[in-house]
C-alpha cells in the first residue's frame, strides 16, 4: 500500500482512473500513483488469434460438415473495449494475467460465435460436394461479413484476417465422395480414352480421306488431260476434214473448169475441122472440072517430098489393078514418116 511507481509497455493502453474519473491514458505510460485513491485499466494493443472449430453445420442436401479455422483481430476502441470487458489491472503479476486471459476469452467468444453464425448460413447455400472446397469463399463471405456487424464497433474490435483451415464431412459421407469421385475420375479416364481412340480414328479416316480426294484429283487431272486431248485431236480433223472438202473442192472445180476446157478445146478443134472440110469442098469443087493430070502438075510443082511421097501413093492406088504384090517394108515407112 502507498504511493508506487509504474512503467508500462508501449503495447499497453492504459487508463488512469482516480477517484472515478480518467485522469490520464495513453500508451506506454510511466508515473507515480497511490495504490489507495488511484485504479488502472490496461488494455492489450496486440493482434489476438481466436481458432473455432465448427461441428454440425448442416449444408443444402442435408449433410454434416466440421469447419475449421483462425480469426486474426485487435481493439481498435481502447475505451469503448474497457467498457465491455474487464481490463482493469491488479497488483499481482498472476492477477492481470488471470484477467487478460478471461478478457480475451470473452472477446474470442463473442468473435467465434458470430463467424459461426455467418459460417451456417453460408454452408446452408451449398450442397456437401461444394462445401468441401469452397474454405475461400467462406473465408471471404466471413470477412465482409464480422466488419460490418455491429457487435464488432460495440466491442471496439477490428477485423485483421480470417483463415479457413479445412471443410470436412463426416466420415461416411467422405467415404462415399471419395467413392463417387473415384467413380467420376475413372469414367473421365475411360472418356479420356475413348475420345483418344476417336481422335486417332478420325485422323485416319482424315488421311484416308485426303488420299482419296488425292487420288480423285488425280483422276480428274487425268480425265480433264484425255478429254483435252481428244479435242484438240477432234479440233485437229475437224480442221483436216475442212481443209480436205477445201481441197475437193478446188479440184472439183479445177476439173470443172479443165471439162470445160476439153469441151471447148473439142468444139474448136471440130470447128477447125468443118472448117478444114469446107476448104477442102470448095478447093474440089472447084477443080471438079480440071483435068486430073493438070492437078497432079500443079500439086508437084509445089510440093515437099512427103506430099510428093502422098501423090506417089495415089497414083499407085489408081493402078492397084495393075499392081500383083506391093511390099513396103516398116524401115521404109519409118523412113518416108521421119521426112
Amino acid at each position: 500500500m502507498g504511493i508506487r511507481y509504474k512503467k508500462f509497455e508501449p503495447t499497453e493502453y492504459v487508463i488512469k482512473v482516480k477517484r472515478g474519473e480518467v485522469v490520464q491514458k495513453g500508451l506506454g505510460l510511466s508515473f507515480f500513483y497511490n495504490t489507495l485513491t488511484t485504479s488502472m485499466i490496461v488494455v492489450p494493443a496486440t493482434a489476438f488469434d481466436a481458432p473455432f472449430a465448427f461441428d454440425g453445420i448442416m449444408t443444402s442436401d442435408f449433410q454434416d460438415v466440421s469447419v475449421q479455422g483462425d480469426i486474426s483481430y485487435t481493439i481498435s476502441d481502447y475505451e469503448r473495449a474497457s467498457r465491455m470487458v474487464d481490463f482493469s489491472y491488479k497488483n499481482t503479476k498472476k492477477e492481470n494475467q488471470t484477467v487478460l486471459a478471461e478478457a480475451k476469452q470473452k472477446m474470442a467468444k463473442r468473435m467465434i460465435n458470430l463467424a459461426k453464425v455467418y459460417a451456417t448460413k453460408f454452408m446452408s447455400t451449398r450442397d456437401v460436394r461444394t462445401a468441401m472446397i469452397s474454405g475461400d469463399a467462406l473465408a471471404e463471405a466471413l470477412r465482409e461479413n464480422l466488419k460490418q456487424d455491429m457487435t464488432m464497433r460495440e466491442f471496439g474490435l477490428e477485423l485483421i484476417s480470417v483463415s479457413i483451415l479445412g471443410i470436412l464431412a463426416k466420415p461416411d459421407t467422405q467415404k462415399a465422395l471419395e467413392a463417387a469421385t473415384r467413380e467420376e475420375i475413372l469414367r473421365q479416364q475411360d472418356d479420356a480414352i475413348y475420345k483418344r481412340r476417336n481422335a486417332a480414328i478420325e485422323q485416319e479416316r482424315i488421311v484416308t480421306e485426303n488420299e482419296l480426294n488425292t487420288e480423285i484429283s488425280i483422276a480428274e487431272k487425268e480425265k480433264e488431260k484425255k478429254e483435252k486431248e481428244m479435242e484438240t485431236k477432234r479440233l485437229v480433223l475437224e480442221k483436216q476434214a475442212e481443209l480436205d472438202a477445201r481441197k475437193l473442192r478446188d479440184d472439183i472445180r479445177l476439173e470443172e473448169e479443165n471439162r470445160k476446157l476439153v469441151e471447148l478445146q473439142t468444139e474448136n478443134a471440130k470447128k477447125r475441122s468443118d472448117a478444114k472440110a469446107y476448104d477442102s469442098a470448095v478447093l474440089l469443087k472447084t477443080f471438079a472440072g480440071i483435068d486430073t493430070e493438070v492437078v497432079k502438075a500443079l500439086a508437084a510443082s509445089g510440093m515437099d517430098s512427103k506430099a510428093l511421097i502422098a501423090k506417089a501413093f495415089v497414083e499407085i492406088g489408081d493402078k492397084a489393078d495393075k499392081i500383083g504384090v506391093l511390099n513396103v517394108s516398116p524401115d521404109l515407112l519409118e523412113a518416108l514418116a521421119e521426112k
